[in-house]
Parts: C-alpha cells; structure tokens; sequence
C-alpha cells in the first residue's frame, strides 16, 4: 500500500512539474512576443534615421558643394582682380 501511495505521489509531483513547464513556455511566449514588437519599432526606427540621413546627403550636401564652389569661383576672380 506504501509503495502504491509513493507511486501516486511521484506521479503528482511529475504532474506539477508539467504544469510549471507549460507556465514557463507560456510566459517566455508572452516575452518573446513582447520584444518581436519592441524590435519591430526599433527596426523601423532605425529605418526611419537611415531615409532621414539619405535625404539629407542627397539634397543639403549636394547644395553645399554648389555653394562652395560659387564661392571659390569667386574668391579666385578676386584674387585676379586685386593682383592686377
């Protein structure tokens, strides 16, 4: 009868066991979900700077290139002008 009740016992104990692992994977599902969101807004964050940086070399870089050769231009035909 003893081993019988220990028998039963184990099985409980193994039950329990079970329990506590399907908690644990539904926890770890539940954070995994929670960080595939958070590294969802970061990627399109990230995505976000990279269109920002993009426009910002192809049309303010651009311009300042133009600026700055006006400007030696200029500062070359000064230079002409007051050596004469």
């Amino acid at each position: 009868m003893e081993d019988l009740a220990n028998m039963v016992a184990k099985g409980f104990e193994n039950t329990a066991t079970k329990d506590d692992l399907k908690e644990l994977s539904i926890e770890m599902n539940t954070r995994f979900s929670a960080m595939d969101k958070r590294l969802g807004k970061v990627e399109y964050q990230v995505d976000e700077v990279y269109d920002i940086l993009k426009r910002f070399e192809e049309n303010d870089i651009l311009n300042l290139q133009k600026r700055v050769q006006t400007l030696e231009k200029v500062v070359k035909s000064l230079a002409v002008q007051i050596t004469k």
